[in-house]
């Protein structure tokens, strides 16, 4: 008798109740430690700091005052992450986020995308990611006077407009993709994402003023930081711009370490089309130094050592410019597995024999 082969599926992520456990129980000894022993702690940092750079080099009050503050906001930081994650790990939230996201997170018997694979190919754009990120941070802070770099119309700018418009092109065609698919709330998201983009890059134009030349409109000058004809300007819109970089960071680090440590135990097609890539990370983790509001300040360690060594922010480039890289990174993965669905969803796939889908068709 021929012996019948079953398909293993792995776990669901939201099963994973060890990892929730793992973080929440990190952030639990991380906040009592740094609360219970701040002085200890303010000590070794300033030890670190004098022996950063030869001859005396102690920390002025303010900059104490800074890192003692940054101290307790991470000692309260990790405190907050232990009380969201331990109830998910253990108890019956757990199972109550298990039943209401397994339709969207499980990964079922139809799924068609094959898992990620994190070797040479990975760790090469992992790497070319960091080099992107470094030199953009160098380059544009140090050199923040050139005009034909950084001004209105400068290199960075228009890098800006055409990752915002590539970015846009390239997921309204994924969107197009999914069409003849399962997935149409993904096509939404992707179809909003698209036009998003391309607000984006009509934005970071002024909609086209300063190519036509047209006059800001006088309602417009009034509340315009730079008495152009955008929206992003306004007196109050660089603040919410400030905080959606700064989130938006948070978010896709977020995003991308989840895929990262479920790839192996289970993500359904749906979050593997919606959750960025890890290899964003460096980018994401400047754009996040960049951009950490006041309330973080004291808490961003990188910041304060850029401040130390002399090489901390200077004007607004390097952020947009990560942005635009990893635009391109996310709309380019989505366009490529869009089409790989796309691809096995027409008539002419069904009739292939499941086994012969390699993970290189995704490519």
């Amino acid at each position: 008798m021929a012996a019948t082969s079953q398909q293993i599926h792995p776990p669901s992520v939201v099963s994973a109740s060890a990892l929730w456990a793992g973080m929440g129980l990190f952030g639990l000894v991380l906040g009592l430690f740094l609360l219970a022993f701040q002085d200890t702690v303010f000590g070794g940092v300033t030890w670190l700091v004098e022996a950063s750079v030869s001859g005396p080099n102690t920390l002025s009050t303010k900059s104490a005052d800074m890192v003692r503050d940054g101290i307790q906001t991470w000692g309260w930081a990790g405190l907050v992450t232990a009380i969201v994650c331990l109830p998910i790990a253990f108890g019956t939230v757990l199972s109550a986020i298990t039943r209401l996201l397994r339709p969207v997170l499980s990964n079922g018997e139809d799924e068609l995308l094959p898992w990620d694979r994190h070797g040479r190919t990975f760790f090469l754009a992992f790497v070319a990611v960091l080099i992107f990120a470094v030199v953009a941070h160098w380059t544009l802070r140090t050199y923040l006077e050139v005009e034909w770099l950084e001004s209105e119309d400068g290199l960075s700018e228009w890098w800006s407009v055409f990752a915002y418009m590539a970015g846009a092109l390239a997921i309204g065609a994924a969107a197009w993709s999914l069409k003849n698919t399962q997935h149409s709330p993904v096509r939404y998201f992707y179809l909003t994402l698209a036009v998003g983009l391309f607000l984006g890059g009509m934005e970071e134009i002024s909609w086209g003023q300063r190519i036509v030349g047209w006059s800001t409109p006088e309602a417009l000058s009034e509340i315009n930081v730079q008495n152009e004809t955008t929206l992003h300007n306004f007196t109050f819109g660089n603040n919410v711009m400030f905080e959606l970089f700064f989130w938006g960071s948070v978010i896709g680090l977020a995003g991308g370490f989840w895929r990262l440590t479920a790839n192996s135990r289970g993500l359904s097609d749906r979050m593997r089309l919606v959750l960025p890539s890890a290899m964003m990370a460096p980018a994401l983790l400047l754009i996040m130094v960049w951009r950490a509001g006041d309330i973080w300040q004291t808490a961003n360690f990188p910041r304060l050592v850029m401040d130390h060594f002399n090489s901390g922010p200077r004007g607004d480039e390097v952020p947009e410019s990560a942005l635009g890289l990893c635009i391109l990174i996310y709309a380019i993965a989505c366009l490529r597995q869009s089409r790989f669905l796309a691809r096995r969803a027409s008539p002419a796939a069904s009739t292939t024999p499941p086994n012969l889908v390699t993970a290189e068709e995704s490519a």
